[in-house]
C-alpha cells in the first residue's frame, strides 16, 4: 500500500469504528427490518459522504465530465428500477485500470476505468453496475451492522473499514484490518456477506432486465473474469477478490436470467465514445497509441467506427497533431453534426492551437443549442477562463454548480472565476466547498474565515458564514473523537 492508502486505511478504521447511533424514536423502522434500528438511511447517507471527502484525497478520481456523465446517466437508468428508485445515488469513475467496482453506504458507487474497457458490451458494464445497485438498494452494509449488533463497536467498525477496504482492492490492507476482530464472529460475518453478492445477482439481474439490457450480461461477464482467473493465476482481477465468484453462483445467475425472453441489445453509441476516449488518453506512449487507432481504422479492427475515429482524434489532439485532428472530427460532424461530444473536441483542437475566437464561436454556437448539457458547460468555461472572459465564466459556471453541487473541479473553477471578476467572497467561499469536498476540512474553515472579511454589512452573508464554519467544526471534532 502507498503512504496515501495507508492514511486511507487508518482514516476509515476510525471513521467506521464510530458509536453506532439507534433511531431510537426518530423513526418507525418496518418491524422485519432490523437494520433501520441499527443504522436509519439518513446515519448511512452521511457516514457515505464522510467515505468520499476521504476517498477524493485519496484515490485517483476520473475527472473527465463527459466519463462522469455517461456512467451516472447509465446508473440512474438503472436506479430508476430498482427498489430505491426514490434514494439519492452517486455514481464515479475511479481512475484505475484495475477490474473493479464497488459500492459505499448511503447510494455511492464507484467504478474503475478498468472494468469499462473490459466489458464486452454495455450490457456487462450495466450488469456490474446493477449488482453494486443491488448492495446498496437491499441495504447490505447496514443489515450488517443489524446481524453484528451484538458485537463490540470496535469489531462493527474494524468489519465494515475492512470490506470497504476490500472494495477499493486493498486486500492486504482489509485482511490486516479483520484481524483486529474476533476469529469467530469474523467467519460469521464473512458469510453473511456471500449471502448478500447471491443477493446482489439476484436482485441485480432483474434490475438490468427492467432497464433494457440482456440479463445473461451477468454470468457471461462472471465467466470470463473466472477463466481469466484459471489462465492468469499471477493477475487475479480485483473484482474477484472483492466478489468471490463460484461456479454455483455463475450457474445460478445464468438459470435466473433465462428466466427472461432473449432479445437483442445494442450498445450505445456514447459506451463506445467513452471506452475509445480512455484509450485515447490512456497510459503509454502516445505515438503507439495515435498509431494504433489508425491502424484500426486502417484494417477494419473496431465495434464502432465513429468511437474510432473520435478515439483517433484526441489522441492527434493530445499528440498535437492538429491538422489531422481537425480533418478527423470534420468527417465525424459530417456524419452527426448533432454530436455535443464532436463540438466539445472541436472546439479543443482549436484551444490547443491556439485559436481561441474560432474556438470561443463553436462553444458559444454549442452552448445556445445544448444549454443543459453539464460536459459542454465545464469545457466551455474552462475556455472563457483561459481567455480571460472572467465575468462570462463566472455566470456559466454558478449555474453547473447548481446543477452538480458535489463536483469539486467546478467550485474550483468558479473560485477562480470570481476572484478574477473581482468577488472575493464568493472566491473564498467557493473554495472552501471544494477543500471541504475534498476532505480538508480545515482548509475549508481557514477560507470561510476569509470570506467573512469581504461581507461588507451584510447581516444575512456574516450569519451564514458562521454557522457553517461551525458546521465544519462539529464536524472536525466528531472526526477527532472517532
Amino acid at each position: 500500500m502507498t503512504c496515501a492508502q495507508h492514511r486511507l486505511a487508518a482514516i476509515l478504521v476510525a471513521l467506521l469504528a464510530m458509536p453506532i447511533v439507534y433511531a431510537g424514536t426518530q423513526a418507525l423502522p418496518d418491524l422485519g427490518d432490523e437494520s433501520a434500528v441499527v443504522m436509519s438511511p439518513h446515519e448511512e447517507r452521511k457516514l457515505g459522504e464522510r467515505l468520499m471527502r476521504q476517498l477524493r484525497g485519496s484515490l485517483r478520481l476520473a475527472d473527465d465530465p463527459e466519463i462522469n456523465d455517461y456512467i451516472k446517466f447509465l446508473g440512474h437508468r438503472l436506479v430508476a428500477n430498482s427498489d430505491s428508485a426514490r434514494s439519492e445515488f452517486f455514481f464515479f469513475v475511479v481512475d484505475e485500470p484495475s477490474i473493479n467496482a464497488f459500492a459505499l453506504p448511503g447510494g455511492f458507487i464507484g467504478i474503475h476505468t478498468g472494468l469499462i474497457l473490459t466489458a464486452q458490451s454495455e450490457s456487462e458494464l450495466a450488469a456490474v453496475m446493477a449488482h453494486e445497485t443491488a448492495h446498496i438498494s437491499q441495504r447490505h452494509l447496514a443489515r450488517m451492522f443489524a446481524e453484528s449488533k451484538r458485537s463490540s463497536k470496535q469489531f462493527i467498525g474494524a468489519l465494515l473499514a475492512a470490506i470497504v477496504l476490500a472494495s477499493a482492492g486493498e486486500t492486504e490492507g482489509s485482511t490486516a484490518t479483520l484481524a483486529l476482530a474476533q476469529a469467530g464472529l469474523v467467519q460469521k460475518q464473512l458469510n453473511f456477506t456471500r449471502a448478500h453478492e447471491e443477493e446482489a445477482d439476484r436482485v441485480g439481474i432483474r434490475i438490468l432486465a427492467d432497464s433494457g439490457f440482456d440479463p445473461r450480461a451477468m454470468p457471461t461477464f462472471f465467466e470470463r473474469l473466472q477463466n481469466w482467473n484459471r489462465l492468469n493465476e499471477t493477475s487475479l482481477p480485483e473484482f474477484l477478490r472483492t466478489h468471490p465468484i463460484t461456479t454455483r453462483r455463475i450457474a445460478e445467475s445464468s438459470a435466473r436470467a433465462d428466466d427472461y425472453r432473449y432479445k437483442q441489445v445494442l450498445d450505445s453509441l456514447e459506451f463506445h465514445h467513452i471506452r475509445a476516449k480512455l484509450r485515447a488518453n490512456g497510459r503509454g506512449n502516445v505515438a503507439a497509441i495515435v498509431k494504433s487507432f489508425k491502424e484500426n481504422l486502417a484494417q477494419g479492427k473496431y465495434r464502432n467506427i465513429h468511437a474510432e475515429r473520435y478515439g483517433y482524434a484526441l489522441a492527434l489532439l493530445r499528440f498535437k497533431q492538429y491538422d489531422e485532428a481537425r480533418d478527423q472530427i470534420a468527417k465525424l460532424l459530417r456524419h452527426d453534426p448533432d454530436s455535443v461530444a464532436y463540438r466539445i473536441s472541436q472546439a479543443e483542437i482549436e484551444m490547443a492551437a491556439e485559436q481561441y475566437r474560432k474556438a470561443l464561436d463553436i462553444y458559444t454556437a454549442a452552448a445556445a443549442r445544448f444549454p443543459n448539457n453539464h460536459p459542454l458547460q465545464r469545457y466551455y468555461a474552462a475556455a472563457l477562463l483561459k481567455i480571460g472572459h472572467a465575468q462570462e465564466a463566472r455566470m456559466l459556471l454558478k449555474q453547473a454548480v447548481k446543477n452538480q453541487p458535489d463536483d469539486p473541479t467546478l467550485h474550483k473553477m468558479l473560485a477562480t472565476a470570481a476572484g478574477e471578476a473581482g468577488e472575493r467572497m464568493e472566491a473564498h467561499q467557493e473554495l472552501a466547498t471544494y477543500y471541504y469536498l475534498n476532505g480538508d476540512l480545515k482548509a475549508a474553515i481557514e477560507q470561510l474565515t476569509i470570506a467573512q472579511r469581504f461581507t461588507g454589512d451584510s447581516f444575512y452573508l456574516k450569519s451564514s458564514l458562521e454557522a457553517r464554519i461551525k458546521e465544519i467544526n462539529k464536524e472536525l471534532a466528531e472526526e477527532k473523537q472517532n
